[in-house]
């Protein structure tokens, strides 16, 4: 008789833990629904609006400026560059100037492999002798 009763205690502590754990999913469930109601109403009535935005000429006007590149009678294009960009006036140097065969075999070993590492140029034939040292050229031909 007392294990009876232990069992029967133990089914309606069972059976009570059970429902109020079914309440309690339920209940989140009610409050996940209600939530998403809340969220599809509002964005029910932003609709509306979007459709007066989206029909507007204002919103037909920058949809036509940005996206197509058009701009309005009588109107000009004016761009701005950022701050970041600095232009320069003047006349650039020539890449060629800067890494010639001469202008790079004429520095030091150290400079040199630097040029090749990190520099512009990957590498540099060396040249006719008689154009490293053109000053020798004249020399031979001045003592021959």
């Amino acid at each position: 008789m007392v294990i009876g009763g232990f069992f029967f205690f133990f089914y309606m502590f069972f059976a009570l833990a059970a429902s109020i754990y079914r309440d309690y999913k339920l209940e989140s469930e009610i409050t996940s629904f209600e939530g998403e109601i809340d969220r599809l109403a509002d964005l029910a009535h932003q609709k509306p609006q979007d459709v007066q935005y989206f029909t507007s000429l204002e919103y037909k006007d920058r949809y036509a400026k940005e996206s197509l590149n058009l701009l309005n009678p009588g109107e000009q294009l004016i761009i701005i560059p950022e701050e970041t960009h600095n232009v320069e006036q003047g006349p650039a140097p020539l890449m060629t100037d800067l890494y010639s065969p001469t202008s790079v075999l004429n520095k030091p070993n150290s400079s040199q492999w630097w040029e090749y590492f990190f520099g512009k140029t990957l590498s540099v034939k060396v040249p006719a002798p008689d154009t490293l040292n053109p000053e020798k050229k004249v020399d031979d031909e001045v003592s021959g």
